[in-house]
């Protein structure tokens, strides 16, 4: 029964995300600031089992953080936004001395940089002046082709478990084709946008959307087993069950949000090409 709420889920949730990345803007920049709440009262119910006061100001943050990015796109607003919200958590440690427990500051501040700020940059790798829809789903094919790859080549291969980590039941033959099968899929996407669109791409796009995809599937493991450190030190099964089979918002973007930053770096600092038009 589970395995058909993942599917059904899945087939429900993929024309949606495609619709979504096809429009990007606006629409796009709402949904992943409700998807970061969502994802940010999770990590706060997981470390703390109950809401708090001192949780609103991540909530705040983070609208004000997406605002930000919809008036001023990338740059130095973003650190002002960061800058600000770090003054605010402090000043609340200073007023409410008493009341607060320093723990509670270092979750609201841990959660907003885990989840809002790391999300954040499925919007500004979207908004890639130079192909940025098709780079966006780079994120997507990392992520997704290293977990359904990694699984795979684990239950045909696995041999070496990965014993002292996070996620002890993952195999390192698993990972390895993981990488390997997510390189592969990035690859395939290459060759499609540039033979099968109309986008002004050259051939340069298939070897970018491999070596991305090599980097970022290594690191939707990390983002994964961070997950799954997370889930263990708090003593929880899944963070939410917002989607039927799959669990919360968490569970389903735990490699992605790491992924989408590792993608913007690589595209700013290995492809070497203007992300926005004052860089």
């Amino acid at each position: 029964m589970n395995v058909v709420k993942r599917v059904l889920t899945a087939i429900v949730g993929l024309p949606l995300v495609i619709g979504l990345v096809h429009l990007g803007g606006l629409l796009m920049l709402i949904v992943c600031g409700i998807v970061a709440l969502i994802g940010l009262r999770e990590v706060y119910l997981a470390f703390s089992k109950k809401d708090k006061p001192i949780h609103l100001v991540g909530y705040i943050a983070t609208m004000g953080y997406y605002t930000a990015i919809y008036l001023f796109g990338p740059g130095y607003w973003l650190l002002i936004s960061l800058t600000l919200f770090i003054i605010a958590v402090q000043s609340c440690l200073v007023i409410f001395f008493k009341e607060l427990p320093l723990e509670d500051a270092v979750t609201v501040v841990y959660g907003f940089l885990y989840v809002p700020f790391l999300l954040s940059f499925i919007v500004l790798v979207r908004e890639h002046e130079a192909l940025g829809a098709f780079y966006v789903w780079l994120i997507f094919t990392s992520s997704f082709g290293c977990d359904t790859f990694a699984y795979i080549t684990g239950m045909t291969l696995g041999k070496r478990k990965l014993t002292g980590t996070p996620s002890p039941s993952k195999s390192l033959e698993g990972l390895i084709g993981g990488v390997l099968g997510a390189t592969l899929l990035g690859f395939l996407f290459g060759l499609f946008v540039t033979r099968f669109t109309s986008a002004a791409v050259g051939g340069y796009f298939v070897i970018n959307a491999a070596v991305i995809s090599f980097i970022g599937a290594g690191f939707s493991i990390v983002g994964d087993m961070a997950a799954s450190a997370i889930k263990r030190h708090t003593g929880i099964k899944d963070f939410g069950n917002i989607f039927p089979g799959h669990g919360g918002v968490l569970d389903r973007t735990d490699s992605i949000i790491v992924v989408a930053p590792i993608v913007y770096l690589v595209i700013i600092m290995l492809i070497r090409v203007p992300v926005w038009p004052w860089m």
